[in-house]
């Protein structure tokens, strides 16, 4: 059958046969005998979220969404609508789909989660144990109170676990095909930021850059997820982060600009944390981006397979903080969005130390030197994945290369 899912493009029927069997192979080890995933929408659905559920349907609803997921019996999802059972059916790889919630009319608070307590009742899961998977490990959304209350009451007898991380550990290393759609990505990213570098001159405002980057995306047939961008003058700066929210102030010259960008296809992103000049940089953010170029660099080379994050803590930090600034560089699995590992600098040592580097994992790893008071610096980053021989650099856009618009 011909994939009809625009927003999440299906992958083999191979490849959901290997998450299937490698889920339940944990599932398995820690005695599970159902999962529980849970996720919540990220613009009405139509920005490819809910990421731990997806990673499983290939396809989440609009709102709130649960998959019954039984070590043995086939999964069942659950969406809030009942208008829209057809749809999601049509676009995931999970084809028993239940309505469930507001518009189903069966009312009472926390009324989507009764249809999942009954499932797991019919699944005779009463006296089982049931692990837990959130939305996202990282801010630790794992159910809604309401939900939890409800579920848990109407299996007074069953174990409850959240296992939101350990679940996110079984998808760190990544198929053929994975890695297949990461290029994709970061090649829709690599596009997606030269455009908008282009498109960078005085009166510009970061705001049309933003628009600028989300239609590029969406000819591309990929989506923008983050589009953050800020200028601030080199002479008197205040920010070493872009915007979240770019801002109608316009692009001046004189402005250091930072971004951080990434566009991709079905929830598997390219990502660029990128610094451009409008004119040439000033000695201080000349020297601060050159400490970013061989701070990522160097973590280029030692991230591989068996290294333990607190065996680069030297490189993390000592190259920024022994020329004066304070090293925030971080190396994070946001490229596929919530997945370990979360490393940041922080003061002499470095957070997640004991997280050990797996080959075929994805990576965001990127320097980020700045001032004490945080008003001024730098960062310079991109996705890579993990190889014997090191990191290797999924982009081709030169972020570490510097960039001055005249």
């Amino acid at each position: 059958m011909e994939c009809p899912n625009y927003f999440w493009p299906w992958f083999s029927e191979e490849e959901y046969e290997r998450r299937y069997a490698n889920i339940r192979k944990g599932m398995e080890e820690k005695g599970l005998d159902c999962l529980l995933v849970y996720g919540v929408s990220r613009g009405m659905g139509m920005e490819p979220g809910q990421t731990n559920l997806v990673y499983l349907t290939s396809v989440a609803s609009w709102s709130q969404t649960y998959l019954v997921f039984p070590l043995h019996e086939a999964p069942t999802m659950f969406i809030m609508s009942s208008n829209q059972v057809k749809n999601i059916r049509d676009n995931g790889v999970v084809k028993d789909v239940r309505p469930g919630g507001s518009f189903t009319r069966t009312g009472g608070l926390g009324d989507s989660a009764g249809p999942v307590a009954a499932r797991l009742k019919e699944l005779g899961l009463e006296k089982k144990k049931i692990g837990i998977v959130g939305d996202t490990g990282w801010l630790n959304i794992n159910l809604p109170h309401e939900a939890h209350v409800l579920i848990t009451g109407a299996l007074p007898e069953a174990g409850f676990e959240v296992v939101t991380r350990w679940y996110e550990h079984l998808r760190l290393v990544k198929s053929e095909e994975e890695i297949a759609r990461m290029r994709q990505s970061a090649a829709i990213t690599d596009a997606v930021y030269e455009v908008m570098v282009d498109a960078a001159r005085p009166g510009v405002r970061p705001c049309d850059l933003y628009n600028l980057m989300g239609r590029t995306a969406l000819d591309m047939d990929a989506r923008l997820t983050l589009g953050h961008v800020g200028r601030t003058p080199m002479s008197n700066p205040d920010m070493d982060y872009p915007h979240y929210y770019p801002l109608t102030t316009p692009i001046e010259m004189g402005d250091v600009v930072m971004t951080e960008v990434a566009a991709g296809v079905g929830g598997y992103y390219g990502k660029i944390w990128g610094t451009f000049f409008m004119g040439d940089p000033t000695p201080e953010y000349e020297k601060l981006f050159n400490l970013g170029v061989k701070t990522s660099h160097d973590l280029h080379a030692a991230i591989k397979p068996g290294v333990r994050v607190g065996e680069l803590t030297s490189l993390c930090l000592d190259t920024i903080q022994d020329a004066g600034y304070k090293a925030k560089t971080s190396i994070t699995g946001w490229s596929t969005w919530n997945e370990p590992p979360d490393v940041r600098g922080a003061g002499d040592s470095v957070t997640d130390p004991d997280f050990v580097f797996q080959k075929n994992t994805c990576l965001s790893v990127t320097g980020w030197p700045s001032t004490e008071d945080e008003s001024m610096g730098i960062w310079l980053g991109d996705v890579c994945l993990v190889t014997d021989g090191g990191a290797e650099n999924f982009h081709k856009y030169p972020i570490r290369e510097i960039h001055v618009v005249k």
